[in-house]
């Protein structure tokens, strides 16, 4: 009787933690281009609805000027002036982060990139 009860918990967290997989999902920023200066990160948004829970995966070439910066504030997002702005700042070139609900822009903490226009504005439901 103990087998079938510790079976059927086992059971029971499995089919849990599948769900909430399939709940979540995972998006690779950029798809095949990845995080980089050739992903048309305005392109790569277009029709994709991004809900609380929701997995951003940013991937890269482990190279510091590719860091990801995060930040809240549109008017330091759209001068680029992430230094003071940064809520996080991600830089293993595998990065997860799971989305939040409310806006948050994402761009490289290197200037030159943010100004050429890789950013990326995610708005969650």
């Amino acid at each position: 009787m103990n087998k079938i009860l510790v079976i059927g918990i086992r059971l029971f967290f499995s089919c849990l933690l599948l769900q909430c997989e399939e709940l979540m999902q995972k998006n690779i920023v950029g798809d095949e281009k990845r995080w980089s200066p050739d992903a048309n990160l305005t392109q790569w948004t277009e029709g994709k609805k991004f809900k609380a829970g929701d997995v951003l995966v940013f991937k890269y070439n482990r190279d510091p000027f590719l860091m990801v910066a995060a930040v809240r504030d549109k008017y330091l997002f759209e001068k680029c002036d992430l230094y003071v702005g940064a809520i996080n700042l991600y830089r293993s070139g595998n990065d997860h982060v799971v989305l939040e609900k409310g806006t948050t822009y994402f761009a490289p903490y290197l200037t030159t990139y943010c100004e050429n226009g890789m950013k990326l504005t995610i708005d969650v439901e």
